[in-house]
């Protein structure tokens, strides 16, 4: 078997995805798009499992057994992990600029809270009001 085709770890592996999260919440841009990879490789899984389970017909045949079963979820698991590693189909890349569209927005939200007056400043010409924690009518 080609060793470059085999995941170097299972996206249904709890021990990889612990280690995943931790890298990810360092803000790991690596750790982001293997992550991505992961969420479509899994969703590949699902699409496949449904097609699978749609052409089912009335459950007598040749190949229906449970071993059967078994060994196309492994397929199905393989294929997933093939596409999703490869070209894919484009969900793990609207995934991450997703991602890091949020992270733009959160990053400008802080540096505008940063950029706020501070409670009491003057900005403007004017008095900004002095607001307490609690208070109900603000000045």
């Amino acid at each position: 078997m080609d060793a470059k085709f085999v995941p170097s770890s299972s996206s249904l592996d709890p021990n990889a995805l612990g280690t995943l999260r931790s890298k990810a919440r360092a803000d790991d841009p690596k750790a982001i798009q293997t992550a991505a990879r992961q969420f479509e490789s899994l969703f590949l899984n699902q699409l496949l499992k449904s097609m699978r389970d749609a052409q089912k017909g009335d459950g007598e045949g040749l190949f229906d057994s449970n071993e059967s079963r078994m060994y196309t979820g492994l397929l199905d698991e393989q294929l997933a992990n093939r596409i999703a590693n490869g070209p894919g189909i484009g969900m793990a890349d609207m995934v991450i600029s997703q991602i890091d569209r949020s992270r733009a927005m959160a990053r400008a939200a802080e540096q505008a809270a940063g950029a706020a007056p501070a409670v009491g400043e003057v900005k403007n010409g004017q008095a900004m009001p002095i607001i307490r924690q609690g208070d109900r009518n603000v000045r």
